[in-house]
């Protein structure tokens, strides 16, 4: 039998990478696949909370991006990204000396580090485990490693960025920020050849700790503190030479380098700092301020860039760390819209792209409490997507990041991590949304339609609606109540959806299908003729 459109990736994956079918009959919205993070067999501690979620490009050849999970029980793991099966994984608990984890979300980076054609892993951590580790893309081995495996007292692994070649072998190199600890420690920016891990230049700083880091086309810029005020960022030339030194409003939480926004011909730094949501754009020359402003309360975050919504000719960024969800124009620091998500910290962004096919790209978010994974929309802010990992603070909404599309519609997937493990991933629909903050057009009542053509030979067309999110199964019988199909199992999004039933190996006659969802159950007939 041949069933064309069902909901699991787990079921059935065409290799060829050019169609999904199974995405077919699903909603904006709705879940492709899940999973919650395994436990790490070396030790008892099992803290399965998402530090990093990103996309890599596609590493087993099906044309589709892969996901990258970095997790506080030692774990980086990488997800097919079309169903949700364990590619490889790779552990940083090494036992009593040398185990630590990836506990910052840019602490991840990825590039093609052995120039081979298939992009790779680089993870700093911090705990016991103070080394940088370059994974193999394909299968998780170690290409080469960085730090004293015996020390615990060298400092964290703040972050790491891959954006520039600063050793003129055509490869992207690895900067690093390296803090330190209260009696010494690296303290540096540290950059690293990509192919081979050795040092291309260590520059130590005067600050105890160090903070962000990004790779910049003058060289790098880098956040420091003394365990306190002052705070400062550092911009260094290729050579890891201090080229200019500008004042920090407070711990800096993200450093993004963006196009050249004070018409000066270079390439500019956007900064978050604080826990009051500071934001500043500095030169990238010079680190001269352009313009800074503070959005409130807020907690450690990322900068997410964006597209220019305004045509001012200049990007537009979003942000984690405030309670408010924002778009902001990079070229002046000034609002461009604002969104209360009446709820705690956003712990997790990331751009989407156009979901809804207006021309500007849309923006997902994690939220703190009550934990939530949204979809606004990038032109008001208004809510598209509100999905709830619970109620509680360990449940909340870690990360938020975009899968570019997998089922060539030309429109992104988006992934949701929270701070037990789970790991979903949404379909981005096809460019119909209904807002959620909306109820037109929504159905009051669930529901199940008669199949059309009916009769039918070989396929028909099944459809039912659901006035709120619930997990359904759609399930087809014969005569005598023998399971001949299951159509769907999963979680679906309110609406309308459609699937397409294909009973071409089935013998003819009258079949049953049954709708369960919620406490709501309901059976229709159906004929098949050959």
């Amino acid at each position: 039998m041949k069933t064309i459109f069902l909901i699991f990736f787990l079921l059935l994956f065409s290799s060829s990478g050019n169609t999904f079918s199974k995405t077919n009959g699903l909603s904006f919205g709705d879940i492709i696949w899940q999973i919650i993070v395994p436990d790490n067999p070396g030790t008892s501690f099992q803290d399965k909370q998402i530090r990093s979620l990103k996309q890599i490009p596609d590493v087993n050849n099906d044309g589709i991006n892969e996901v990258i999970v970095a997790t506080e029980n030692y774990w980086t793991l990488c997800y097919d990204g079309s169903n949700g099966n364990l590619i490889w994984q790779f552990s940083t608990y090494f036992g009593s000396i040398n185990t630590g984890s990836v506990d910052w979300e840019d602490a991840v980076d990825i590039s093609d580090v052995n120039n081979d054609g298939i992009s790779d892993v680089v993870i700093g951590c911090a705990g016991g485990n103070e080394m940088v580790y370059a994974l193999n893309g394909l299968n998780g081995n170690v290409l080469w490693e960085y730090g004293n495996p015996n020390s615990t007292s060298d400092g964290d692994i703040k972050a790491v960025s891959i954006k520039y070649d600063f050793n003129g072998d055509g490869v992207k190199d690895v900067l690093v920020s390296a803090s330190g600890t209260s009696n010494g420690g690296r303290h540096s920016a540290i950059c690293l050849n990509a192919l081979n891990g050795n040092e291309i230049f260590v520059r130590v700083l005067q600050q105890t700790f160090t903070d962000d880091v990004v790779a910049t086309e003058s060289g790098g810029a880098i956040g420091a503190n003394y365990n306190g005020a002052p705070y400062s960022i550092t911009g260094l030339d290729s050579a890891g030479n201090i080229i200019w030194n500008s004042p920090a409003p407070s711990v800096i939480w993200s450093l993004k380098e963006i196009p050249d926004v004070n018409n000066d011909n270079g390439k500019d730094i956007l900064g978050l700092s604080g826990f009051n949501a500071s934001i500043y754009c500095l030169t990238g020359d010079a680190g001269a301020s352009v313009w800074s402003n503070t959005l409130g309360t807020g907690n450690n975050g990322k900068i997410a860039l964006l597209d220019d919504a305004n045509g001012n000719n200049s990007i537009d960024f979003t942000l984690s760390a405030p309670q408010v969800a924002y778009r902001i124009d990079s070229k002046t620091g000034t609002t461009i819209w604002s969104k209360s998500l009446n709820s705690s910290y956003i712990r997790g962004v990331d751009n989407l792209g156009d979901v809804n096919i207006d021309g500007i790209d849309d923006i997902v978010f994690a939220t703190q409490l009550p934990p939530r994974l949204l979809v606004l929309n990038g032109a008001d802010g208004n809510i598209l997507f509100d999905y709830s990992f619970g109620s509680s603070i360990n449940e909340r909404g870690d990360r938020a990041a975009v899968l570019n599309d997998i089922n060539s519609n030309g429109i992104n997937e988006f992934l949701g991590g929270n701070r037990e493990g789970r790991v979903i991933c949404f379909y981005g629909g096809n460019g119909i949304i209904q807002s959620a903050a909306s109820g037109d057009e929504l159905p009051d009542e669930f529901s199940l339609r008669q199949n059309y053509p009916n009769p039918f030979n070989p396929s028909t067309v099944i459809e039912f609606e659901l006035p709120h999110r619930s997990f359904v199964t759609l399930k087809v019988f014969n005569t005598i109540g023998k399971e001949v199909n299951t159509i769907v199992s999963s979680e679906l999004n309110h609406g309308l959806h459609r699937f397409t039933f294909e009973a071409e190996n089935l013998p003819a006659g009258l079949y049953f299908y049954t709708l369960n969802a919620d406490n709501f159950r309901e059976t229709k007939r159906m004929i098949l003729i050959k």
